[in-house]
């Protein structure tokens, strides 16, 4: 899914911005590849946290993962308009970004 009032907003500069964090990058691949659209925050970071090197996070990685994304990350995101970002609730809705997704595909390759 993906939302053509973000990617009038979203210039390519601010996807790269958005987009400098390896942590963002995971989260809007797994975001705009996902079955579906609303995922709690910790089934994300669960999610996250399976991708990236053990040795990175210490104990209790998933914890560290949606600690980062709670704080930073999915605020970060909220404000661009690529996530609805319900922190009270822990949900994440992905609102999509053709734009973002494009220059995402750019850097993983």
């Amino acid at each position: 899914m993906t939302d053509e009032t973000t990617d009038a907003v979203l210039s390519r500069a601010d996807c790269m911005e958005l987009l400098s964090s390896k942590r963002r990058q995971t989260v809007v691949s797994f975001l705009a590849t996902a079955q579906t659209d609303r995922h709690s925050l910790e089934s994300l970071a669960t999610a996250i946290a399976q991708t990236e090197q053990p040795s990175d996070l210490g104990a209790r990685p998933a914890a560290r993962v949606c600690l980062s994304l709670h704080h930073i990350h999915l605020p970060k995101l909220d404000d661009a308009a690529v996530v609805d970002y319900d922190a009270d609730e822990q949900q994440v809705t992905y609102t999509g970004s053709a734009r973002m997704e494009q220059v995402l595909d750019q850097l993983e390759t």
